[in-house]
């Protein structure tokens, strides 16, 4: 594997700078739904709750709640912020609870999965040491 060139880190920047979509089935909802890549800001935001809050808590109540605001914010279709499906699930004291309603738990996390999976996050996927450094 080469080394990292200035210009492919520019190259690969402007390619993630596109919004992409995908079509999920949900079983819970027996329909499809459509998702968009998460931003760069939600992602920093995930990346920092799995590093600074859940990573020191191990709180699971972290990580679920870091999730449902990524399927919040990066579902296209249906709108989950629409105020009449907000009213109409019984949640118009709390808006971004919708997520809990609509989804079964495991489905937002295979959901957030697949949205980082569109923003070129892959599982298992991580930094790794090529050589040991000698002295």
């Amino acid at each position: 594997m080469a080394t990292v060139k200035i210009q492919d880190i520019i190259a690969k920047k402007q390619g993630t700078l596109q919004e992409k979509t995908a079509t999920v089935y949900v079983p819970s909802l027996d329909g499809e739904i459509v998702i968009k890549t998460p931003s760069r800001d939600d992602l920093q935001e995930y990346d920092e709750v799995l590093v600074y809050q859940f990573s020191r808590t191990r709180d699971p109540e972290v990580l679920k709640k870091i999730t449902e605001k990524i399927v919040l914010r990066n579902v296209v279709e249906p709108n989950l912020k629409d105020p009449e499906l907000i009213e109409v699930v019984g949640c118009k004291t709390k808006p971004d609870a919708v997520v809990q309603e609509l989804f079964d738990p495991s489905e937002v996390v295979e959901i957030c999965a697949i949205m980082m999976n569109l923003a070129g996050r892959k599982r298992g996927e991580s930094v790794r040491l090529v050589d040991e450094i000698k002295n």
